[in-house]
C-alpha cells in the first residue's frame, strides 16, 4: 500500500462571495442530522453522548487501532481537519460512534493525500492550522447517518451557540483518557476582542489571529479537550448545520479564562476550494 502524500496548496486570493443563495452540494444534502440539541450547561467538559446520526459529518482519524484526531466530512472524498493532526498512515472513519467496529454504518477509508496550508506555523505554532484530506476512491457512502457539513461564508456573531464534538477526554484532570463514545457539547462563540484580552490569550506566543475564533465560557467548565483536535465546530442556521470551526488549540481543558481556540473555516474557503481542484475532486463551494 502506498503511503499518503503530504502536499501544500498555494494560498488563494480574490475570493468573492457567491450571490443567489447557498452553494451547491453533492446529491445528499449537507448539514442535516438526526434532530438533537445538547444541553447548554453540561456538567462535564466532554458534554453529552448524542444519538447516532446527530453528528453525521464527524470523522474519526485513526492510526491503526489508536484514535488520533477528529475531522469533518465535507464531500464524499474530502475531510477537513487540523494541520497538526497529520500523520502518515491515517485512516478516516466515517459513521463512527463507539469503539471501533461497533457502529452499523462505520466506514474506514484510507487517506491518500493530505494538503496542509502553506502558512501552517508561520505566525505561531497553531497558525493556519488546517488541512484537507483526500480519501481513497470512491469515498464515503453518503446516507442519513453519514453526510457532509455545510459551509458558511461568514462566521456567526459572538454569543451564537454552536456544537463541538469528538472522542476527547471528558475529565480535564485526565486529558489523555479518551471517551469510548462520541460526545458533543454546546459552546457560545466569543469575540476576538475578548479572546485577545490580557488574562485570556493576550501576550501569548501564539497570538489570536483573525483566522481563528474562540468558543466557550470564560468561567470554564465547557470545552473541547485532548483528543478532540481537528474535529468540527458547527453552528445551526435555518435548519442547516454549518461548519464554522476546526478544533485547534487551547490552554488545558475547560479552565477559567481559557476558552477553546478554533481555526475559522470561513477564512479558508478559497484555499479549500483550490485544494479540491488540485485533488481532482469536482466539488462546487
Amino acid at each position: 500500500m502506498l503511503s499518503a502524500l503530504v502536499l501544500l496548496c498555494s494560498s488563494a486570493a480574490g475570493f468573492v462571495a457567491r450571490s443567489g443563495g447557498f452553494p451547491k452540494f453533492p446529491a445528499t444534502s449537507c448539514g442535516r442530522a438526526v434532530p438533537w440539541t445538547p444541553d447548554r450547561e453540561p456538567r462535564v467538559v466532554g458534554g453529552e453522548e448524542p444519538p447516532y446520526g446527530a453528528v453525521p459529518w464527524q470523522v474519526e482519524l485513526r492510526l491503526g487501532d489508536e484514535h488520533q484526531c477528529g475531522g469533518a466530512l465535507i464531500a464524499r472524498r474530502l475531510v477537513l481537519t487540523a494541520a497538526h493532526c497529520w500523520a502518515d498512515g491515517l485512516v478516516a472513519v466515517a459513521g463512527a460512534h463507539g469503539p471501533p467496529g461497533t457502529a452499523p454504518f462505520e466506514q474506514a477509508l484510507r487517506v491518500e493525500r493530505a494538503l496542509r496550508h502553506p502558512d501552517f506555523r508561520k505566525l505561531g505554532p497553531y497558525s493556519h492550522d488546517i488541512a484537507v484530506l483526500l480519501l481513497a476512491a470512491p469515498g464515503a457512502r453518503l446516507n442519513a447517518l453519514v453526510r457532509p457539513a455545510c459551509f458558511a461564508y461568514e462566521s456567526p456573531p459572538p454569543g451564537t451557540w454552536c456544537e463541538v464534538s469528538g472522542w476527547g477526554a471528558s475529565d480535564p484532570a485526565a486529558p489523555d483518557r479518551l471517551s469510548p463514545v462520541l460526545r458533543s457539547a454546546a459552546v457560545p462563540l466569543l469575540s476576538l476582542e475578548t479572546c485577545r484580552r490580557d488574562g485570556v490569550y493576550g501576550g501569548r506566543q501564539q497570538p489570536i489571529l483573525d483566522s481563528m475564533l474562540c468558543a466557550g465560557h470564560l468561567r470554564g467548565g465547557i470545552d473541547a479537550c485532548g483528543g478532540d483536535s481537528g474535529g468540527p465546530l458547527v453552528c445551526e442556521r435555518d435548519g442547516r448545520h454549518e461548519l464554522t470551526g476546526i478544533v485547534s488549540w487551547g490552554d488545558g481543558c475547560a479552565k477559567k479564562d481559557r476558552p477553546g481556540v478554533y481555526t475559522r473555516v470561513a477564512s479558508f474557503l478559497p484555499w479549500i476550494r483550490d485544494c479540491a481542484r488540485q485533488l481532482g475532486v469536482d466539488y462546487d463551494f
